[in-house]
């Protein structure tokens, strides 16, 4: 049996490939890898970040699905840093057979109620949530670039049915030990609406037109663009949605939200549709 804290990260794209690899200095670490999975497997990932610097990460095991990696030894963490799209797919459908009794589940994912599927199916095991402020993309499979610093925000979820502050320290010391910049709040669900600030007003404008932050705050028609989205599915419900239901539920009125709700919700419909076709 490994010595090391076994890590399963699910959703291995940019910010899973960095963390993955900052992990891997002090853990044992396993990656679930789809489009990627090809070129992962044989020559890792190449990673050029601003402030770790360069380097091919070799995960210890790297695997097309959940199912795969699931033996008699259990994970210590599952590293959960798939987009959040609950209309798609349930996360906690994902990982539940290599969910075990002392597993704690770690969430770096953007918006809001994204910790309920997994309270919901697994409320004995320690959750931990994590706000990730970081710029890092993968434009091509495998090749990860990241821009400037990143820092983790680690909080404790207080609908949690389980206490996980044990965790939360144990899990963060791993981060530290990769070099990683962790700050810690008494309530993560106050910062998740903090950062959704900027992801509700900037996110779907950049989606639908193509373009990021900066060319966005540079280009005042890019507010009447109306390019279509790469086609990968936006987090439209934990961002915009979600939002939108508790605002309703207060008995708010929010029509702006309400519209680019509409609007991107649409946009996404119609992605899937031709990605489905594409398969075919």
């Amino acid at each position: 049996m490994s010595s090391q804290p076994r890590v399963l990260t699910v959703g291995t794209g940019a910010v899973g490939a960095i963390y993955s690899w900052r992990l891997s200095k002090s853990c044992n670490v396993t990656t679930v890898c789809r489009s990627n999975f090809d070129i992962v497997k044989e020559q890792g990932f190449e990673i050029n970040s601003a402030k770790f610097g360069e380097e091919v990460f070799k995960p210890d095991n790297v695997v097309r699905t959940v199912s795969e990696c699931v033996d008699s030894e259990p994970y210590d963490y599952i590293l959960i840093t798939l987009k959040a799209l609950p209309e798609i797919y349930n996360c906690a459908d994902i990982i539940a057979p290599a969910v075990s009794k002392n597993t704690t589940i770690v969430l770096i994912q953007n918006g809001l109620g994204v910790e309920e599927p997994i309270t919901d199916r697994f409320p004995e095991n320690p959750i931990v949530s994590i706000v990730a402020y970081i710029g890092t993309s993968q434009n091509d499979p495998g090749k990860i670039t990241m821009v400037g610093r990143e820092s983790l925000v680690v909080g404790k979820y207080h609908a949690a049915k389980t206490d996980s502050d044990e965790q939360r320290q144990k899990f963060s010391e791993l981060l530290i030990k990769g070099g990683v910049d962790v700050q810690f709040v008494d309530d993560v669900e106050r910062v998740r609406w903090q950062k959704l600030f900027w992801n509700s007003a900037f996110s779907p404008v950049c989606a639908m037109t193509g373009m990021n932050t900066t060319e966005v705050l540079e280009n005042e028609e890019a507010m009447n663009a109306v390019k279509q989205e790469r086609g990968s599915p936006m987090e439209v419900e934990v961002i915009l949605g979600t939002p939108l239901k508790r605002a309703k539920a207060k008995g708010l009125k929010v029509p702006y939200l309400e519209l680019i709700h509409s609007v991107c919700s649409a946009s996404n419909s119609f992605a899937l549709k031709q990605s489905k076709k594409a398969q075919l």
